[in-house]
């Protein structure tokens, strides 16, 4: 089985890795591709973070011929009057069939969306106010704001995983 993640993001990479590992166990190749997602840098709105993952998924499984392809993008959304950090995974396979799973919804802090909001990406922002490097790459926003409590990894992780509900359990899907 050929997995084409399109990132390549560490964190990403990791997740996609863990994950199907766990579902179609050792025997599974992940291979990184780098892809553009068709977005903004920090997409805001859930649509366009949606269209950012699926754009991710098809150019990645078409870049390679994969047997699935993967999508991962972070952005920002406005619900109940504040703004909130969340991510959308697509997943694609062969047939076109997409599926979709989110992350959290972590409040994000005025400071860092008045960053954001005037076009600097949420990952400069973090990198410039806690005085680390790339952390987009390691723990990122959800890991700096729980104090590790979670992760970044851990976040993709999850939302991998209900992406991947309609191949887990197809008997529920079709």
């Amino acid at each position: 089985m050929k997995i084409a993640v399109g990132s390549t993001n560490p964190v990403k990479i990791a997740a996609t890795k863990n994950v199907m590992k766990k579902i179609y166990g050792n025997s599974v190749e992940v291979v990184p591709i780098k892809v553009e997602s068709g977005v903004s840098h920090t997409p805001i709105g859930e649509e366009e973070i949606v269209r950012g993952a699926k754009n991710r998924a098809i150019r990645a499984l078409q870049a390679i011929q994969a047997d699935i392809g993967v999508g991962m993008e972070g952005g920002i959304v406005k619900k109940f009057g504040e703004w909130f950090l969340t991510g959308w995974c697509a997943v694609v396979d062969r047939s076109g069939k997409f599926s979709l799973g989110s992350s959290v919804y972590m409040l994000l802090p005025d400071s860092v969306v008045e960053r954001v909001l005037k076009g600097e990406e949420l990952g400069v922002v973090f990198d410039d106010i806690t005085g680390m490097h790339d952390t987009k790459k390691t723990i990122g926003a959800i890991g700096i704001l729980t104090k590790r409590l979670l992760t970044r990894q851990k976040a993709w992780e999850d939302s991998l995983i209900y992406a991947m509900a309609r191949k887990i359990s197809p008997e529920f899907y079709y």
